[in-house]
């Protein structure tokens, strides 16, 4: 497992620059316990290269979910042609091409030499987004209202929420709210995509896939050690994040390192973008991650607390020490508690990450870090409490529960 470019993933597998390759996915036996993935969010990544001496002539990209050996859905990406394509079984059991657009070529040249990158991000039954380096391989959206009712007791006129247990009369209270983006296509497979049993990919001319990765999770390219920043670009370019004029304005004013960050893909998107690694400096990661991507383990019912906050090699970005037994938590744990990760703090990079601030500070671009943070640094107290770095929380030392 390659856990310096990932976060919480299952499985992380070396694939030695094959054109083949067939993952069975983890606990997707039909038989034994067909309902285990579903309701969750799901990630697929397929990372590869573009062979040095082959030209793009004949080089197509080919992956898909698989119930067995019967088709759920898959993208066909054709080099030469520059396009791509989006296929199911339907429910005639007959491959229906539901997709079709043309690569962006300023995303994908296909030139040898260029690295690439596919995601398959399983969102629901029926709602599944393909991603090709940072290109939705699909487009168009619906616009809806969606409506909920919730059973409450009437009492004197007033509302009360059902679990007071008032034994009078009942009513039913509707809210509804409007405006809510999906993509346009729903999956009308004759499997959904809790029903896959296996992740197929294949590749012609010169693509070579080198690796792949399963899981609830961000995964990001290899040998991207002591470089937060390019690695939290990469992530939210293919975020779901949907970043506007009005709004960059206001992320930056948190974030002032995401200069160079791209819009993000909304509705199309992977992860939502809190679930973005965050950075102290340009180079390494905050020591508590305080939005790592959820899993089967935690439940629907938390909300928009729904993540793990874990403390983070500064360096690689994973679990420190490769343990999130011991150093994941509940996010609401690390807000509430005071959660502040003092172990994975290295006082020698935060040494160096002042000194940068300070150049950036003389530069005109970044505020330097606070005053205090002289104080601290030469002490066995890590600082945890004085950062101000990246919206970092000056009483907690953990990171605030901000969207970016």
């Amino acid at each position: 497992m390659i856990l310096a470019q990932s976060q919480r993933c299952i499985d992380d597998i070396d694939l030695d620059d094959v054109q083949s390759y067939t993952y069975q996915i983890p606990n997707s036996d039909q038989k034994e316990n067909p309902h285990y993935w579903d309701h969750q969010q799901l990630n697929y990544y397929v990372f590869g290269k573009f062979a040095d001496s082959t030209s793009s002539d004949d080089t197509t990209i080919t992956a898909g979910i698989y119930n067995g050996d019967k088709l759920i859905y898959k993208t066909e990406i054709d080099c030469r042609k520059g396009t791509w394509s989006n296929k199911i079984l339907n429910r005639k059991s007959e491959v229906e091409e539901i997709l079709r657009g043309k690569l962006d070529r300023n995303l994908t040249s296909c030139k040898a030499g260029e690295p690439f990158d596919l995601i398959l991000k399983v969102n629901n039954f029926n709602a599944i987004s393909w991603i090709f380096n940072a290109q939705p391989l699909q487009h168009e959206v619906r616009i809806f209202e969606r409506c909920t009712t919730n059973r409450v007791a009437v009492v004197d006129d007033i509302l009360i929420p059902q679990t007071k247990r008032i034994s009078q009369n009942k009513m039913e209270k509707k809210q509804c709210k409007g405006g809510i983006k999906r993509p346009l296509v729903k999956l009308s497979s004759k499997f959904n995509a809790y029903q896959a049993t296996k992740f197929v990919t294949k590749a012609r001319g010169g693509a070579k896939f080198d690796r792949l990765v399963f899981g609830q999770c961000n995964a990001w390219p290899v040998r991207m050690e002591n470089k937060c920043q390019e690695v939290r670009n990469w992530v939210i370019a293919r975020s779901k994040a949907n970043l506007t004029k009005e709004t960059i304005a206001n992320h930056l004013f948190r974030f002032p390192l995401d200069v160079n960050v791209t819009n993000g893909l909304g509705v199309f998107g992977n992860n939502h973008i809190e679930l973005s690694p965050r950075c102290l400096s340009s180079k390494y990661f905050h020591f508590q991650q305080i939005a790592v991507h959820p899993d089967k383990d935690l439940s629907l019912m938390l909300g928009s607390l729904r993540s793990y906050c874990c403390c983070t090699n500064m360096r690689t970005g994973q679990v420190f020490d490769n343990n999130p037994e011991k150093y994941c938590h509940l996010s609401g744990e690390c807000i509430w508690s005071g959660i502040a990760c003092e172990q994975a703090v290295d006082p020698t990079l935060l040494l160096e990450i002042e000194e940068e601030n300070k150049r950036r500070q003389n530069e005109g671009a970044l505020k330097g870090l606070s005053k205090e943070l002289a104080k601290h640094v030469s002490s066995d107290s890590m600082i945890a409490s004085v950062l101000r770095v990246n919206n970092t929380n000056t009483r907690t030392g953990v990171l605030s529960r901000v969207a970016g």
